[in-house]
């Protein structure tokens, strides 16, 4: 019995989540159903009824999954007036499909309605009247084509198509058409009265308290007014009710800030005063009852219902730019914070890379290397030293100008004088070059602190400021609108190339699948020229029912890499450096670092320009000015640093590009069936020269191309490049081959230096999408019939 309990809890709880869920689906069944059956039945001037049409032609062309409703509605709100009714509606509806006729789709609709009532009212009457119709017949069927025409302009205003409709905000046209449609359809329900209440009064007084209470004297006033006038036109009697009703609004409207006890009074004290003052209008008992009962059921209305209804009349648009305001603050406060992490970054980089070296003893100067491939070495600077090294040291100490009689001296101590004056003055021609570039090393992080700072007052200036982005879904829609597609909303969530992302709601009756693959994605590139892929596919009950489809960047290429790397010493670090990373799911990065050497000092240095190169580029700086930024600071070394080869390729997988710089590493090679491509380098590692320039070469890649990058300790020096690079052309057909096989191969064919080697293999591939359309059963894949004869 528990069990069975809770089986029944817990199919209750979703019949519950499933109507929250079709919430807007079953209100809008709801009231075009009401509408329909009222809209049928009303009746203007005793002989027109033209109300039917405009509501069938609405929900035919913005709303056609409540047809069924309608339809139901209608033919009940018809069969009230009688069989004759429901023929003419019937005709009415029959006629109304040619409007999708190209020709006749020109035509605006609410011109259309008036000519198929026209056209169907005319050919029955005539029919009716043999021929014979009389003046008055005619100029009530051009009423009624009058009418239908203004209140399919209403309903329109109204009921906008499905996203607009719930989420747009209400104007003074929108609300006017709905009171005016409310009214017509009060008119319809006249004959509702019980006992002394009558059905259609409790509601007109209840929407002008309510509207009292929402806009004040204004909108009462207006609401009364406009009531009173359709209801008195549909009687075509007692136009003094439109008296009655205006003044109702205006004293409700009046009392609106003394809460709503005095604003009912205020209804009452109208009423009353035109009871005395004119006993020929109908005040009756119906009417003073159904006033009261409007009265009492305005009590029951929660406040927050008419606070949500005045926030949708009356936005505060202050608190929206408040809220967009602070979006935009903490975006660019956070964008700003990775600016600033940046530039910390790049200072900590500068200061501990470029730190003083130590320094010789202090008061002595060190051995020249001219002094250390002499034979008189150890009577220059050994235990019993003729005086040299304090000459050289006085030297550096003086200034130019004193420096004649130590040199003097230094003649007559030393065999080589003239070798120890150049390298002494190359000592201090470096000495102050290094003075120089820490001087301009702490200038540019101080420049880079500057313009970190630049950035925080500028975002302080625009904290009070609100920027408006013109929006690329207008594009969007346009080229939808061109196309004839059906569309709710389109949000476009990111448009950076490479990570375009955009979200169309379409309707759940479209071919949602094919309309995207066939329209939606061409129209995408047409306007961005970048690939789209459709990523996901839902259908959605919340708001209301719709198809939400996702469009992404497509990705054409992938690649899979494989990499092998050793050291010469079988230690645990290697001189060699390697980083493959996505900047983003569309470009692929590859570095390859070589620090001179196979030592723990190489080993940092191909490790702190791998670190380098990595940071900026995922801080979107330019390849080649990475490049050039990375040789400005490794040309700030003394004769004790080493230097470091780089080798960065970018891969674009969206249009199959290949961006190579090469600053002193070896050739890329690419192998595509029988033909090998080399992209060679022609410069010299980071820092080894004074001046350095870099190009960019770009290589188109294609399916099954196979990308091999390594470091120079694969080569052999007993054997040409030459006849290497054939034997890895022969070797790389392989569809086998892996970047491990690849080097022990190398290693029993030729003899390899004792060196650091790293190999990064890479294989190009299409990425092929899953099909979205059709999918073939599993069990007909592979069938084959044979037939004999």
């Amino acid at each position: 019995m528990y069990e069975q309990e809770q089986k029944r809890g817990l199919s209750f709880r979703r019949v519950i989540e499933g109507l929250q869920a079709r919430k807007v689906a079953i209100s809008l069944t709801v009231i075009f159903f009401i509408l329909s059956f009222f809209l049928a039945q009303v009746v203007l001037f005793e002989a027109s009824v033209p109300f039917f049409l405009p509501i069938w032609a609405l929900v035919s062309l913005r709303y056609p999954r409540f047809l069924p409703w309608t339809i139901a509605g209608a033919l009940l709100g018809s069969v009230t007036l009688g069989l004759g009714q429901v023929v003419i509606h019937a005709l009415q509806a029959l006629l109304f499909p040619l409007y999708s006729k190209r020709v006749l789709k020109k035509i605006p609709v609410p011109i259309f309605v008036l000519m198929d009532v026209v056209i169907i009212q005319s050919i029955w009457q005539y029919v009716s009247y043999s021929g014979n119709v009389p003046g008055t017949i005619w100029l009530a069927i051009a009423y009624e084509g009058v009418l239908a025409l203004f209140m399919t302009i209403f309903l329109f205003q109204l009921f906008l198509p499905m996203p607009d409709f719930i989420h747009k905000r209400w104007t003074a046209e929108r609300m006017g058409a709905a009171l005016l449609i409310g009214a017509l359809v009060l008119t319809g329900m006249s004959s509702y009265i019980f006992g002394y209440v009558s059905v259609p009064l409790i509601f007109t007084h209840l929407v002008i308290a309510v509207s009292a209470a929402v806009g004040g004297v204004q909108l009462a006033t207006v609401v009364a007014v406009l009531a009173g006038t359709v209801l008195s036109i549909s009687k075509l009697s007692f136009s003094g009710m439109i008296a009655v009703y205006a003044l109702t609004g205006f004293f409700a409207g009046l009392h609106k800030p003394f809460g709503r006890l005095w604003q009912a009074f205020g209804m009452l004290g109208a009423t009353f005063f035109f009871i005395l003052y004119d006993r020929t209008l109908p005040l009756d008992t119906v009417y003073i009852g159904s006033l009261v009962t409007a009265s009492l059921l305005f009590f029951v209305i929660p406040s927050s219902w008419i606070k949500t209804l005045k926030d949708q009349l009356f936005p505060d648009t202050s608190n929206v730019l408040l809220r967009r305001q602070k979006w935009m603050t903490e975006k660019v406060n956070h964008q700003l914070q990775e600016f600033q992490h940046f530039v910390d970054f790049i200072t900590r980089f500068i200061s501990d890379r470029f730190e003083p070296k130590a320094t010789a003893q202090k008061g002595q100067s060190a051995p020249l290397p001219i002094c250390q491939a002499c034979f008189r070495y150890e009577t220059c600077w050994g235990e019993k030293s003729n005086g040299m090294p304090a000459l050289m040291k006085q030297w550096e100490d003086q200034p130019n100008k004193t420096r004649f009689h130590i040199e003097k001296k230094m003649q007559y101590k030393c065999i080589k004088p003239a070798q120890i004056m150049k390298e002494l003055k190359e000592k201090e021609a470096k000495k102050q070059l290094s003075y120089e570039m820490q001087h301009g090393k702490k200038m540019f992080a101080l420049k880079l602190r500057d313009m970190g700072n630049h950035m925080g007052e500028l975002m302080s200036n625009l904290e009070n400021d609100v920027t408006l982005y013109t929006s690329h879904e207008e594009e969007i829609k346009q080229k939808f609108q061109q196309c004839n597609i059906p569309y709710f909303q389109i949000d476009v969530l990111n448009i950076e190339i490479g990570q375009m992302e955009v979200v169309c709601c379409l309707p759940i009756e479209s071919k949602a699948k094919m309309t995207g693959e066939r329209l939606v994605l061409p129209i995408l590139y047409d306007l961005w020229k970048e690939p789209f892929e459709i990523t996901s596919m839902k259908e959605m009950h919340h708001p209301y029912e719709h198809v939400q489809m996702t469009c992404k960047s497509s990705v054409r290429f992938e690649i899979t890499h494989d990499i092998y790397t050793s050291s010469s010493r079988n230690t645990i670090y290697s001189g060699d450096a390697h980083a493959v990373f996505q900047l983003h799911p569309g470009l692929l990065a590859v570095i390859l670092s070589d620090g001179m050497g196979n030592n723990v000092e190489a080993h940092r240095e191909s490790r702190r320009v791998m670190q380098f190169m990595r940071e900026c580029l995922n801080k979107k700086m330019d390849p080649e000015t990475t490049m050039h930024t990375l040789h400005y600071m490794m040309s700030l070394q003394d004769d004790t640093d080493s230097y470091a080869t780089v080798d960065l390729a970018l891969i674009d997988l969206q249009n199959g590009e290949l961006w190579s710089w090469k600053a002193g590493s070896m050739s890329t090679y690419l192998i595509r069936g029988n033909e090998m491509r080399k992209i060679e380098s022609q410069h010299v590692p980071f820092g080894f020269l004074p001046t350095f320039s870099i190009e960019a070469r770009k290589v188109d890649v294609k399916d099954g191309d196979v990308l091999v990058m390594l470091s120079d300790g694969v080569f052999s020096a007993n054997t040409s490049i030459e006849k290497q690079e054939m034997y890895y052309k022969k070797i790389l057909q392989d569809p086998t081959m892996n970047a491990e096989r690849f080097v022990k191969t190398l290693e029993e064919t030729y003899s390899l230096p004792g060196d650091d080697r790293t190999v990064i293999f890479m294989q190009v591939k299409h990425a092929v999408p899953e099909w979205s359309i059709f999918s073939p059963r599993q069990a007909a894949k592979y069938q084959e019939n044979m037939v004999h004869y």
